[in-house]
């Protein structure tokens, strides 16, 4: 049983804006960080950290909200929320089964383009 369910789309989907948009908070205030350090703004700006930060919640809960209202935009979350209940993962053994074989797979190219590369390595030493 899944984790989701469709009982639930709706606290799951606002979960997953809310998070996406905290990251967005995030990313705008490192942002006004570094302006601040190319444009020296804190010495022109009183307080600049406080309104940087400001800003930055702002701007995140601003698309957080228009998200949630946007008709189109909650449509869309919850057409993609009902179709990843959809998908069935696959169990533990046969998550580890294919990673060992991508493991195996991986090491046997790579040991072949190695011997490809000394080959290459080897034939042009002897031409120069």
């Amino acid at each position: 049983m899944s984790l989701a369910t469709k009982d639930n789309s709706k606290k799951w989907i606002q979960a997953s804006v809310a998070i996406t948009c905290i990251l967005l908070g995030y990313v705008v205030n490192s942002f006004f960080v570094q302006m601040s350090e190319w444009f020296e703004l804190e010495t022109m700006i009183k307080n600049f950290t406080y309104v940087a930060q400001g800003l930055a919640v702002l701007i995140g809960f601003s698309v957080f909200v228009y998200i949630m209202k946007n008709e189109k935009t909650s449509t869309f979350l919850n057409d993609v929320y009902h179709e990843a209940i959809k998908v069935i993962w696959p169990d533990k053994n046969d998550t580890v089964k294919q990673t060992i074989v991508i493991m195996i797979g991986v090491t046997i190219v790579g040991f072949i383009l190695g011997l490809f590369d000394i080959t290459a390595t080897w034939l042009l030493s002897l031409i120069a």
